[in-house]
């Protein structure tokens, strides 16, 4: 993210109308955080929100670990004043503009990272997973839900139908992630999940991503404006995917769960990370 300031500019504006919107990525967060109450009895001290956006899990987290002095750490400041508006933040639950590439934490600071939603945007995982080896402590406890690659592939399978540039942003895969886990010394479990969302129309999907923010592009050319010839066209494509629900939207989750190596020793090349 550190090189990119599309994502902090798109969740930025979309943060009075994320909460309305993000119906799925607080279904994916409240998933789990239903599996660590099942599978963790921890007493952190200080734990991470990592990209949290408006602080719509701050109530539930706070009250699975009431204990813990709670960071609510995102790149958009207006995520944050939204969160704070409504209520959300305060004292135990302290907002931090930052972007997790480049995290404001001392080294071995924190007890708990939780990030559900977010680190997707980021545009490295050996770097991202690098960081929060450095913040958290030995023995500490890693929880992340990120989509990979494969989300929103209807959407653009389609914009492929219409031209050759880049319409969605590309993710980073499944495998990309559990390597950089297993290269900082991370012994987590995982899961993949797929998500299939159905819409009526073109129109309700557009919306949906542009309220979560989700609709940001990076493109190697030139920008231009999108011409109704195109949308049209792209509608037909996206059209001819309709199933009896309406038109899909995939999601492909990778969950994470686990913690960092208590040992100092050379990286495991690839022994720590477990995919179910």
């Amino acid at each position: 993210m550190s090189e990119s300031q599309g994502p902090q500019q798109a969740f930025g504006r979309a943060a009075g109308s994320y909460d309305e919107y993000a119906r799925l990525q607080t279904g994916v967060a409240n998933a789990l955080l239903e599996q660590l109450a099942e599978q963790w009895q921890l007493s952190p001290s200080l734990a991470v929100d990592l990209g949290a956006g408006t602080a719509a899990l701050a109530a539930p987290l706070r009250r699975q670990w009431p204990g813990a002095r709670w960071l609510a750490l995102d790149i958009a400041l207006p995520m944050l004043e939204h969160g704070r508006k409504l209520g959300r933040l305060g004292d135990g639950f302290a907002p931090v503009c930052a972007d997790a590439e480049q995290l404001p934490l001392a080294d071995a600071s924190v007890d708990l990272l939780w990030s559900s939603f977010a680190l997707q945007w980021c545009d490295d995982p050996m770097t991202v997973v690098g960081e929060l080896h450095r913040v958290l402590r030995p023995g500490g406890c890693l929880a992340l839900a990120l989509p990979v690659a494969g989300t929103l592939d209807e959407l653009e399978q389609s914009w492929a139908e219409v031209d050759q540039q880049s319409h969605t942003r590309a993710l980073s895969s499944a495998e990309q992630w559990m390597r950089a886990l297993a290269e900082h010394d991370f012994l987590v479990e995982s899961r993949r999940e797929v998500i299939r969302e159905h819409y009526p129309d073109l129109r309700a999907i557009g919306a949906m991503l542009r309220g979560t923010g989700a609709h940001h592009v990076e493109r190697s050319g030139p920008v231009g404006l999108t011409g109704r010839r195109k949308l049209a066209r792209l509608l037909e494509a996206y059209e001819r995917r309709r199933e009896p629900e309406g038109l899909p939207v995939t999601w492909q989750v990778l969950y994470v769960a686990g913690t960092r190596e208590k040992g100092q020793g050379a990286r495991n090349k690839g022994q720590g990370a477990r995919d179910k």
